[in-house]
């Protein structure tokens, strides 16, 4: 009995040209018109990625493929014109140049090539209608006597689908011509057979031939560029066409035959091209397992962006024990963020490689010798490192933090244990609870932005805007009105406004860092309105693709349909920041042992993104919104990180109370000096007491500040007490009380029905008009006398001090308004 013959299993290339075939969607060949029989690759008319739109001169074939509405060589007939565009599109029809494209004789049933596109008849038929029947060409076409024609053969060059002119040439007539030129100028090497291989085809403004090119490397190309398609990215064809003519030239099999792209002569966007290509083929197959074996990471098979380089751990054992510990910690990880985190935690057990090598005589390659010393050691060199400022206190103590957690992992996942890769590990090599570094106070607050410098910011939207578009504005105002991070704002999707069942404006967004979704973030009517606006906008420029679908805050960069959010706005306001001219806060400096007030630069490098958030919490604490709210409205996970702006806030107010006290006055408007520091350092304890008891200056009369401001003896006739006395900061609301008795005034001095005696008991008295309107301007006397800079510095201190001012109790706010927690803007909608 004749054995059963075993199938052929199929060779490790032919495999994976079959899952690359497979690979390839059948609307996208579709899209391209692919045939595998001609492999020539067609861009599509009217597709928003890579299509190639016709050029507009009349006559003109070609297709344009980025900067319209004209191919290349209008385009350079455009610009030597002068003209403007709409004048040279009226003007001028297709260039009389060589036509490259080659078509049949339009003689019905002739197989030979038209002599050209002005004669469209083959050689012998053009020269037949010409000279011997001297006829016109609608005559000819149907004139009894010419015969069709059998073709000569298609053109020698592989990558060729032309046909050839005469029987006596086996190449096309354009490849005839390129052949003769080469022998001519010296650049042929007398190989006919590898030029016939080798050469590139005659290129087509819409079309790039693959022809002559092995199949699994054609099948390569198709899938890149269907991937790129797919996720918006536009290839375009000149580069395309050169990578072909590339690979075909130096005879490679697949793209990694490329090797080095810049060695093998390409430049440029190519180099860049084939590098994204071999990444989209690299991920193809590919598994998680299959990828954590490597040294080097691509961190989108596991679902991150970005890639994982353990090559620096230099001890192969722990370099392996970490990929192993990687391998099991990533899928854990959540939102984008994962692969900056892993980068981290890579950094931290680099730098106990580092330790390791510089340490002991075998750089820590024999893992049996590894003991608490070494643990020692390497806690030593992150304090001399942070003592050195090369590291900060939060990265030593994040470090010490992840070696740990990852020496304790390796022992829970057993591979200390017998026959595993850390086997002979000792016990001792760990990290302890008194190996951590003492935690450092959270320094999130204290990063917030002076009030001169958020004003002039945002005065300079409308620069922003002219130097980065619109998205990146409308990013900007959404992280100053919302406090929030700067990718939550970025990844906003377009349906993110609702309202509550009052009406109010609500937003919607996901919280990536804490991987808490559909959070609910109260906002004003005029950021509603600028959401709106935005809204409206990105609907006009994708009207065809599902609003559920759509970003509030579309990235300009491949992204036809609108899909794709802005990756970030740091570059951008970098670039802003620095076109604005110089940040001036008042600052105090001493000069030859005098404290000085100073107008100084702020640093550009502290106004980022992130600074927003910290602003924004910072005003809300200073506004005296509760802890508790405050938590809630930053979305923090434990009280104590919103607390730490409180504190801040507290140092703060004790430092402008400590300025605005120099400038107190009695109910006369005589200055009342205070320069014991004993009185200073108590004028805290009596700022707390006084701004509960009245409206526009402080009350120390005993019973009524043990009331809290509900005893007044005089009913609030505050002006006219001994113990009352005000300060700078409440100008404001000495200024409001002011205008408010004129008009009480002039309201009962009107024709108004009341009784006499109501009458008289309501008229403000002429008395306490003057004395309001006499220590008015004595306030403002005594500003007038100060520096400039020391204006600033005042006006920023009664800043700080309204901004926290207590709520009075026991009678009526006059004129004191609620504290603004959102910079004024200027007007864009």
């Amino acid at each position: 009995m004749s054995a059963i013959p075993l199938p052929v299993q199929p060779s490790a290339a032919a495999a994976r040209t079959q899952e690359l075939v497979e690979a390839l969607d059948s609307g996208f060949l579709e899209l391209i018109s692919w045939d595998w029989e001609l492999r020539i690759l067609h861009y599509p008319l009217d597709n928003p990625v890579i299509g190639m739109p016709e050029c507009q001169v009349r006559g003109c074939d070609k297709g344009y493929e980025s900067r319209g509405p004209l191919c290349s060589g209008c385009r350079i007939r455009w610009n030597k014109s002068g003209q403007s565009i709409e004048d040279f599109l009226s003007s001028q029809e297709r260039y009389n140049v060589v036509h490259v494209r080659q078509e049949l004789c339009q003689l019905p049933g002739c197989k030979r090539p038209w002599r050209s596109p002005t004669a469209a008849l083959c050689q012998n038929h053009h020269y037949q209608r010409k000279h011997r029947l001297k006829i016109s060409l609608e005559e000819f076409l149907v004139h009894p006597v010419p015969q069709p024609l059998p073709g000569h053969g298609a053109c020698g060059v592989a990558a060729c689908l032309r046909q050839r002119v005469t029987p006596s040439t086996p190449y096309c007539d354009a490849h005839r011509q390129r052949l003769s030129a080469a022998k001519f100028s010296g650049t042929f090497d007398g190989d006919e057979e590898l030029w016939r291989l080798t050469t590139p085809p005659i290129h087509m403004g819409r079309e790039v031939s693959m022809r002559g090119l092995p199949r699994q490397l054609i099948a390569e190309l198709l899938y890149c560029v269907q991937q790129r398609t797919a996720n918006g990215v536009r290839t375009v064809g000149h580069n395309l066409r050169a990578i072909c003519d590339r690979l075909r030239l130096l005879r490679c099999e697949t793209l990694d035959d490329l090797g080095d792209p810049e060695t093998a002569g390409l430049k440029g966007h190519n180099v860049s091209l084939v590098t994204t290509m071999r990444r989209s083929l690299h991920r193809l197959g590919t598994t998680p397992e299959q990828e954590s074996r490597r040294d080097v990471w691509d961190l989108a098979i596991f679902g991150f962006g970005g890639t994982a380089d353990f090559t620096e751990i230099r001890q192969d054992t722990l370099r392996e024990a970490t990929r192993l510990w990687a391998a099991d910690d990533l899928p854990r990880r959540r939102g984008k963020g994962g692969g900056r985190t892993l980068h981290r935690q890579i950094d931290a057990m680099v730098e106990l490689s580092k330790s390791l090598r510089l340490q002991r005589e075998d750089g820590g390659r024999i893992l049996a010798l590894l003991d608490r010393r070494d643990i020692v050691a390497f806690c030593n060199r992150l304090a001399f490192k942070t003592e050195n400022g090369q590291l900060s206190a939060h990265q030593r103590l994040y470090m010490a933090r992840t070696v740990r957690k990852i020496l304790n992992r390796w022992r829970t996942l057993g591979l200390t244990g017998k026959g595993e890769i850390l086997e002979g590990l000792r016990a001792d090599f760990v990290m302890g609870p008194e190996d951590m570094p003492d935690d450092p106070e959270d320094t999130e607050a204290g990063k917030d932005l002076p009030d001169e410098v958020m004003q002039q910011l945002c005065d300079n939207l409308n620069l922003l805007e002219e130097m980065s578009g619109t998205e990146v504005r409308v990013c900007t105002e959404l992280l100053i009105d919302t406090g929030r991070r700067p990718d939550e704002v970025c990844r906003l999707p377009l349906d993110c406004l609702e309202r509550d069942p009052d009406g109010s404006p609500v937003l919607l967004y996901d919280n990536h860092k804490a991987f808490r979704l559909g959070r609910r973030f109260p906002i004003a009517k005029v950021t509603a309105a600028v959401i709106t606006a935005q809204q409206e906008r990105v609907r006009e420029c994708f009207p065809d693709t599902p609003s559920s679908e759509l970003k509030l805050l579309p990235s300009p960069v491949a992204n036809p349909w609108g899909t794709k959010p802005i990756s970030g706005i740091w570059e951008q306001h970098r670039n802003w920041v620095r076109a604005l001219p110089e940040f001036l806060v008042p600052l105090e400096v001493e000069v030859d042992g005098e404290p000085i007030t100073k107008l100084l630069p702020f640093d550009r490098k502290k106004i980022f993104p992130y600074a927003y958030r910290h602003s924004f919490a910072q005003r809300h604490a200073d506004a005296g919104v509760k802890p508790e709210v405050l938590k809630d409205l930053m979305d923090h996970r434990q009280l104590q990180t919103s607390q730490a702006y409180y504190h801040i806030g507290q140092d703060r107010r004790r430092e402008a109370i400590n300025r605005v006290a120099v400038m107190q006055f009695d109910r006369h408007g005589n200055r009342v000096w205070r320069q014991v520091q004993g009185l200073l350092d108590s004028e805290h304890v009596r700022r707390e007491i006084g701004e509960v008891a009245t409206a526009y200056g402080m009350c120390r009369e005993p019973t009524n500040v043990a009331a809290g401001g509900h005893s007044c003896p005089l009913r609030f006739r505050c002006l006219g007490c001994e113990h009352f006395h005000t300060d700078v900061s409440y100008l404001p609301d000495l200024e409001a009380y002011h205008a408010d008795l004129l008009r009480s005034r002039e309201k009962l001095m009107s024709a108004f029905e009341a009784d006499a005696w109501a009458r008289a008991e309501a008229m403000p008295s002429q008395e306490e008009i003057h004395r309001v309107r006499r220590l008015i301007n004595r306030v403002k006397a005594d500003l007038d006398d100060l520096t400039e800079e020391e204006q600033a510095q005042i006006q920023q201190a009664v800043s700080v001090i309204r901004r926290g001012r207590s709520v009075m109790l026991g009678m009526p706010r006059i004129g004191q308004p609620l504290p603004d927690v959102r910079p004024r803007r200027t007007n864009w909608l």
